[in-house]
């Protein structure tokens, strides 16, 4: 799998909930609360093996929040199970933070009522567990499914990917900031940024943003629609943004002109130029390395990856490479990384 070295922040943030993955208080919490370790994750490292999921949880301030989501969605039972055997990536309190209100701290987690908002915390905490237990070194890049019930195709889905150094990330932007934490139930991996499943295709994801309104009417024009909305497809897309499109000559400069083209011969052309900028399978920033050359659906053709100054993506036709300016923007059938240039075989 080809893959990218981490960048700039998604474009997109499809979803708005927090997640969580852990344990609570309950009537048979532990009075030994008050050795509670430093809120440092490190802390935690090393063998812990007679403990469940849910006594580590609680043994440290630093998941206070994940504590919270836990005791909220009533999963309390579901990760204390001691035939659980799980991979469990464990946000912590400053993944949560990061959020928005209410999901931000675990007081705020604990003043939610609605009951649609619980549903939709209770699906993304069990996105955070996946099935059978693996450290870190078990945890090759690839996919991994979770105890998420699946909606859809994919959205129960975790992906691995490593950098050039070596550190583990999730779904390309979450890193595992403290690894294989042993519990009697499972490994607990602490990630640095709460994990949200996909909940739209390719083209819904364009569609839905208002900044690739060319894009969007070429893949309409092209007949590639079905393509990227087809639940079972993997694909990465280098995403041209308007302002990418703009550069280009009409009738190819904007979704107007593109709508109004009938000539065959430049149909073809454009579905040749849209089919350059996919890739079979999910590629995500995490993975990418210097100087790779990518094959893409356009048979025969691939593009070139450069890192050094700013990761690029090159086309044979293109002067210069276009800068990759967002990435891991998830769906449900792929992986987008937008680009600000077209680019041409």
């Amino acid at each position: 799998m080809y893959q990218f070295t981490r960048t700039t922040g998604q474009l997109l943030r499809l979803f708005v909930f927090p997640v969580a993955l852990m344990l609570a208080f309950t009537a048979c919490q532990k009075e030994n609360l008050s050795e509670q370790l430093p809120s440092d994750s490190s802390a935690l490292a090393g063998d812990r093996s007679n403990n469940t999921i849910v006594d580590i949880a609680l043994s440290n301030p630093d998941f206070s929040t994940l504590v919270a989501a836990v005791v909220k969605t009533n999963q309390v039972g579901f990760l204390s199970n001691v035939g659980l055997n799980a991979t469990v990536f464990a946000p912590n309190n400053a993944a949560f933070a990061a959020l928005p209100a209410p999901f931000n701290n675990a007081q705020n987690i604990e003043s939610i009522t609605d009951p649609s908002t619980i549903n939709t915390l209770r699906a993304i905490l069990r996105y955070h567990v996946a099935l059978g237990a693996r450290t870190a070194a078990q945890l090759p890049n690839g996919s991994y499914p979770t105890y998420k019930n699946a909606a859809t195709p994919n959205d129960n889905v975790l992906y691995i990917s490593r950098d050039a150094a070596g550190a583990v990330f999730v779904n390309g932007n979450s890193k595992v900031i403290a690894a294989d934490i042993q519990a009697s139930n499972g490994v607990i991996h602490v990630v640095n940024k709460v994990l949200f499943f996909p909940t739209q295709d390719i083209a819904q994801v364009a569609i839905s943003n208002g900044g690739f309104t060319a894009l969007v009417a070429a893949v309409q024009k092209t007949g590639l629609t079905n393509a990227l909305m087809a639940p079972t497809n993997n694909f990465t897309v280098f995403a041209p943004t308007d302002a990418a499109f703009a550069a280009l000559p009409a009738p190819l400069n904007n979704a107007a002109n593109i709508k109004s083209i009938t000539d065959p011969a430049t149909i073809n052309l454009l579905r040749n130029v849209l089919r350059y900028h996919l890739i079979s399978g999910r590629v995500f920033s995490a993975d990418l390395r210097e100087n790779i050359n990518a094959p893409t659906l356009l048979a025969g053709n691939n593009v070139n990856i450069t890192l050094a100054g700013g990761p690029k993506v090159k086309g044979t036709g293109n002067a210069m490479g276009s800068n990759i300016v967002a990435t891991d923007i998830l769906a449900r059938n792929g992986v987008i990384h937008v680009i600000d240039q077209v680019l041409l075989p």
